[in-house]
């Protein structure tokens, strides 16, 4: 047992490194997971607010939300190709975001919006459109969605 003060302090010293070291790591770790899970949950929460203004906007204009047939109505027609101009964007941003993380909450979310793409790509008004949705647009996008929908999608 230590008798004296300094004896004492070189003691605590190594209690405090013994015992604070590890905890100031456990700490700093437990931490760096807590704000990567809120940035996880950010990303997702705005793709998904931008997500909702689109959808919002096809409520807001029932005409736009015909995608098997050519709208007649120039007005429609080209208020539907800003529509898709804003889903391919948000697309390309889900894409940039997510789908290269090996985490597997970023690969929940990709999954998520991999199912948004591909039923927005099986859609004949989006997918005729896409070639010129697809003109300055990331190119390894680019050729995601060309291999997603078999369609060449090359920018000319």
């Amino acid at each position: 047992m230590p008798t004296t003060f300094l004896e004492w302090m070189e003691l605590l010293s190594y209690v405090a490194t013994v015992v604070g070291i590890p905890f100031a790591l456990w700490t700093f770790i437990v931490q760096e997971k807590k704000e990567r899970q809120n940035e996880q949950e950010e990303i997702y929460d705005k793709l998904m607010d931008h997500y909702a203004e689109i959808q919002e906007k096809l409520f807001e204009y029932p005409e736009l939300d015909e995608h098997d047939k050519p709208l007649f109505d120039p007005e429609a027609a080209r208020r539907q190709q800003i529509l898709y101009e804003m889903l391919t964007s948000l697309f390309e941003r889900a894409f940039i975001l997510l789908e290269s993380e090996t985490d597997p909450a970023y690969r929940r979310m990709w999954n998520s919006w991999l199912d948004y793409i591909d039923l927005w790509s099986k859609r004949p008004n989006y997918r005729e459109a896409l070639p010129r949705l697809m003109h300055g647009e990331d190119p390894h996008f680019t050729k995601f969605m060309a291999d997603l929908t078999g369609m060449d999608l090359q920018c000319r």
